[in-house]
């Protein structure tokens, strides 16, 4: 499969944004954000297509929790990642059905970050003890969660869902703004008036 056709099949599968990366730079050379319900079809598809999975992270963002899963194929160059927005609950469908090895990656987010992967067919806590104490050791406070729009995932993207809009391309700052963080950043270097 060509980086066009894959970019065609992610479009044709419902994906909100789609973009192109340069590899030297993320170590992407495409990734795609998918509604939730897609995220098993898109790894099915890239499993018909000689993809592996590499890895699935996850982390806690002001929108909710984002859910990257990276993939690779030893006989398309190009690595890849579809990413997925979980809201505030926190679940997510499990692709395990479809790439075995997923079970464990899903397990380690469900430890560090309480993400619920339906449909893991062994959900039992990996790394922490079933009787863990307290939030997820990855969680973060709400005032310490970045945004979508400040992680600079994009790269060119086309944006199929005018909700992402802002979040792939975010207003500029007004004039007054710029001021202001140009005012804090010398106070912090010690330059303040």
């Amino acid at each position: 499969m060509t980086g066009l056709e894959l970019y065609e099949s992610w479009r044709r599968l419902g994906a909100k944004v789609i973009c192109r990366h340069e590899f030297a730079k993320t170590g992407l050379t495409f990734s795609a954000v998918m509604p939730l319900p897609l995220v098993v079809p898109a790894a099915a598809g890239l499993l018909a297509a000689g993809y592996f999975l590499e890895d699935i992270s996850a982390m806690q963002v002001q929108e909710g929790f984002l859910i990257t899963y990276h993939y690779d194929s030893t006989a398309h160059p190009g690595r890849v990642a579809v990413r997925a927005l979980a809201d505030a609950r926190g679940e997510a469908p499990s692709i395990a059905s479809v790439y075995q090895g997923a079970e464990w990656h899903e397990r380690e987010a469900s430890d560090f970050l309480g993400i619920r992967f339906i449909g893991n067919p062994n959900p039992v806590p990996l790394l922490l003890p079933p009787d863990f104490p307290g939030r997820p050791p990855l969680w973060r406070a709400e005032g310490a969660r970045a945004s979508l729009a400040a992680l600079g995932l994009f790269g060119q993207a086309e944006v199929l869902d005018p909700a992402w809009e802002p979040i792939v391309n975010p207003p500029a700052p007004a004039k007054e703004e710029k001021a202001e963080e140009a005012k804090a950043e010398k106070a912090k270097k010690g330059g303040a008036s």
